[in-house]
């Protein structure tokens, strides 16, 4: 989970991956920063099953949302927070453009579902969208500050607007009283008390701060294991350089050069990262992993039916100490759970990430979600 694992920790007789059923998904955030994060309920099981289960995956909700990144302006004692046209015409709802100074006041929810009140108006010369009465309010209470952004959603349900928080500021550590070498014995000690009791773990997942998803859908680990890869192969991998809700993956190549294990020593065989390759683009995009896993490449020239992962990097960002794992005895399911779809789906989980190295950041959980 560090750049730097700890070689000594054991690693207490589990496989390089795990096949899981999805118990229970909560998607929650820190109270505090508001960065979101999923607890995920895991079930072992050794068995491989037949068949396609990726057709139980709900499909993603159409929404119009866009990302602010706020100015020093946006996030001043004085005046409001000011919205490109284009984004605010496909988000919220229409303002009469007949009115020299249109406005309307909009509800807003947050990630812990608190209410805020925003006056929208459309004024100036030329004519702006901002956000004033209510708008410094929401900057104080969250500690906003100039690079930080703010991501504005509608479409969910009833058409009710929702309002994120994306910091430049990344949360260093996920957990304050435990030190790093613990955290990792415990993630690996509980991981294997659940295989060999067939109890539920517990997995918290950080997007924004983990090396690549160490949760896949069973069938795409499954599909891009049947190729054959061999130093000298090209491959395609769509990678996301951006935290835009609606933008699109870059696609970059490369080459394979070399195939071996990351750690030899406690996860031979392990296909996590297997991969070393050489990219294609300049030295200034040296942020591009060095290992890739099978899943997450396209080999070109040949027909492989599994889907592209997409893994997110950031050139400022560092790793951080991103997974826990707690033993959960009980099964756990809940009624509202907005990843419902992913209950039904087997898995595959990567238990040689935790002594695994990188500087980039995850994808989601599931490419669709």
């Amino acid at each position: 989970m560090e750049d730097r694992d700890d070689p000594t920790i054991p690693n207490y007789g589990l496989p390089s991956k795990i096949l899981c059923k999805v118990v229970d998904v909560d998607l929650k955030a820190f109270p505090d920063t508001d960065e979101v994060f999923a607890e995920i309920v895991l079930l072992p099981d050794p068995e491989e099953h037949e068949g396609s289960t990726s057709g139980s995956v709900t499909q993603k909700i159409p929404a119009n949302s866009f990302r602010k990144i706020l100015t020093t302006s946006d996030t001043s004692k004085h005046g409001g927070c000011s919205l490109p046209k284009l984004c605010v015409e496909k988000a919220f709802p229409p303002l009469d453009a007949t009115k020299d100074q249109s406005s309307q006041r909009l509800v807003a929810k947050d990630l812990h579902g608190a209410s805020w009140s925003f006056q929208h108006v459309h004024r100036g010369d030329p004519k702006r969208h901002l956000l004033v009465t209510g708008w410094r309010p929401f900057t104080s209470s969250k500690k906003l500050k100039a690079g930080d952004a703010c991501i504005f959603m509608r479409g969910l349900g009833s058409g009710e607007i929702y309002i994120g928080v994306q910091r430049t500021t990344r949360i260093k550590k996920v957990c304050t009283d435990v030190d790093g070498n613990t955290m990792r014995h415990g993630v690996l000690f509980h991981a294997s008390y659940a295989m060999n009791t067939r109890t539920n773990f517990e997995v918290i997942y950080h997007p924004r701060m983990c090396a690549s998803a160490f949760i896949v859908p069973y069938n795409t680990v499954m599909e891009a294991l049947n190729v054959n890869y061999s130093p000298g192969m090209r491959f395609e991998m769509l990678v996301d350089e951006g935290e835009d809700p609606e933008h699109i993956p870059n696609k970059f190549s490369g080459m394979i050069t070399a195939e071996d294990d990351i750690d030899p020593a406690r996860w031979p065989n392990s296909e996590w990262r297997c991969l070393k390759v050489k990219w294609d683009v300049s030295s200034s995009c040296r942020v591009l992993p060095p290992r890739v896993s099978p899943w997450e490449i396209q080999p070109l020239g040949l027909a492989v039916p599994h889907r592209q992962s997409s893994i997110s990097i950031d050139r400022n960002r560092s790793m951080a100490s991103e997974l826990m794992i707690r033993n959960n005895p009980f099964s756990r399911t809940s009624e509202n759970n907005q990843w419902g779809g992913l209950q039904s789906q087997w898995l595959t989980l990567s238990t040689s990430e935790v002594g695994s190295s990188s500087r980039q950041d995850a994808m989601d959980v599931d490419e669709d979600e």
